[in-house]
């Protein structure tokens, strides 16, 4: 699933392409994605309408258009965004293209369904619903250490599943968790409220250095990501225990272990976390 650095990286690339096109027209092929797809609504709020700026909010795309409408997007499991100079045959899974005044094409191709394209009205941002409960954005400036200490010092989760839960704090994800407990030097199942506020603040400074790093090399890919222009990540060369299960850690050379916690796969070094 693409977290903050991959959605970060396609906003990026977006931004650089996008501000100042006109969307011509919009064609929704299928409309049964995990929130079916509203055309009409699309129509009236979207087409016609000019980009003035792409922006992010947790793993949400966010197009900004000239009446202070935006077009809301997620990738879902699988979801891709493509920007196409031509226009190539349609593949099976691209459910919505919108056509730029330029000849060129948004494309969002989602094989698994799992991802949204929605739009909001001006002015209903502060309101939209899949924005209410979620938590704070680990980059943004006014985010605090200090603050997320005295948020959670009284409980007792592990902190590795209290980093994966968005309404505490958004777009970590699993693979990005593992990492940053890594150097932050945190086993995965210690519980949250024992973590000192100098844990905390190594914590949030390794989470900051782990997702910037993540999109300089333009995010992770596993599976199937890429950006806007088809371009793969390449953070998983640098990974340090994800998907190292069995390997020696290049810090201590103890084994990286893995575990399943909460359904999911999660790496760490015995010899470095505690």
């Amino acid at each position: 699933m693409p977290e903050l650095p991959e959605v970060e990286t396609i906003c990026r690339a977006l931004r650089k392409t996008l501000p100042g096109r006109k969307i011509d027209r919009i064609r929704v092929r299928d409309p049964r994605l995990r929130w079916p797809v509203d055309e009409t609504r699309l129509q009236q709020l979207v087409l016609g309408q000019k980009v003035i700026d792409i922006d992010r909010r947790a793993k949400y795309l966010l197009i900004r258009f000239e009446q202070e409408s935006r077009l809301v997007i997620h990738l879902g499991m699988s979801g891709r965004l493509l920007l196409l100079t031509e226009s190539p045959p349609f593949e099976k899974h691209d459910h919505v293209i919108f056509y730029l005044d330029n000849n060129t094409e948004l494309r969002f191709r989602d094989p698994r369904r799992f991802g949204m394209v929605d739009a909001i009205p001006p002015g209903g941002l502060e309101t939209y619903p899949r924005f209410i409960n979620l938590g704070v954005e680990p980059l943004a400036p006014e985010t605090r250490s200090e603050a997320l200490f005295e948020k959670c010092h009284n409980w007792k989760r592990p902190i590795k599943n209290l980093l994966m839960d968005g309404s505490f704090m958004v777009g970590v994800g699993n693979i990005y968790a593992s990492e940053s407990l890594f150097y932050a030097g945190i086993h995965p199942k210690k519980a949250s409220n024992m973590l000192s506020k100098k844990d905390w603040a190594n914590l949030f400074l390794s989470i900051q250095n782990v997702l910037n790093q993540a999109i300089e090399k333009g995010g992770t890919t596993l599976n199937d990501f890429v950006d806007s222009n088809g371009e793969v990540g390449y953070f998983q060369l640098s990974l340090a225990v994800y998907g190292r299960e069995g390997q020696k850690c290049r810090r201590c050379q103890s084994l990286i272990e893995r575990y399943v916690q909460v359904g999911r796969s999660t790496y760490f070094c015995p010899g470095c976390q505690d």
